[in-house]
C-alpha cells in the first residue's frame, strides 16, 4: 500500500513558523484553506480545510514551550507529517494528541474484559500504541 505524500504539510509548517508569517492570517495553500489565529506572538492556532470543506486538521503551537496540541486530523499520517516537520525545526516537542487519546479510551476499557476477544483487542491496542507520538 502506497503512502499518501504529505510534503505540503512540511512546507506549511515551515511557512507558518517563519518570523515573517503573521499569526493571524488566511490563505489558500496546496488546495487547502489555511487559517492562522493567535492572540499573542508566542502562539498560533492552525486550521486546515480542503477547499470542499470536508476534511479538517486543527492544531496549535506554543513557540515558547514548544507544545503542539492536536484538536483533530483525518489520519495518523497527517499528524505524523506535522510532528516530523515541527521536530525538524525545533527538535524537542511537547505533544498533546487529543484524537489519539480518544481512540485509546474504548480500547483500554475492553482490555481485560472477557466479553471481548482479547487477542483482537490486544492487536488494536498494539497498533495504536505503535502510532503514539
Amino acid at each position: 500500500m502506497k503512502k499518501k505524500p504529505y510534503k505540503w504539510l512540511e512546507r506549511l509548517v515551515d511557512k507558518i513558523t517563519k518570523d515573517t508569517q503573521p499569526n493571524n492570517d488566511y490563505f489558500v495553500y496546496y488546495n487547502h484553506n489555511i487559517t492562522l489565529h493567535s492572540g499573542t506572538v508566542d502562539y498560533v492556532g492552525v486550521t486546515i480545510q480542503d477547499l470542499d470543506l470536508c476534511n479538517e486538521i486543527d492544531f496549535n503551537f506554543d513557540f515558547w514551550t514548544y507544545e503542539l496540541v492536536f484538536e483533530c486530523y483525518n489520519n495518523f499520517d497527517e499528524r505524523d507529517a506535522i510532528v516530523s516537520a515541527f521536530r525538524k525545526i525545533y527538535g524537542r516537542l511537547n505533544i498533546v494528541d487529543d484524537p489519539w487519546e480518544e481512540e485509546m479510551k474504548p480500547i483500554k476499557e475492553m482490555l481485560g474484559n472477557d466479553e471481548y476477544d482479547q487477542d483482537e483487542v490486544q492487536k488494536e491496542y498494539n497498533a495504536l500504541m505503535e502510532r503514539k507520538v
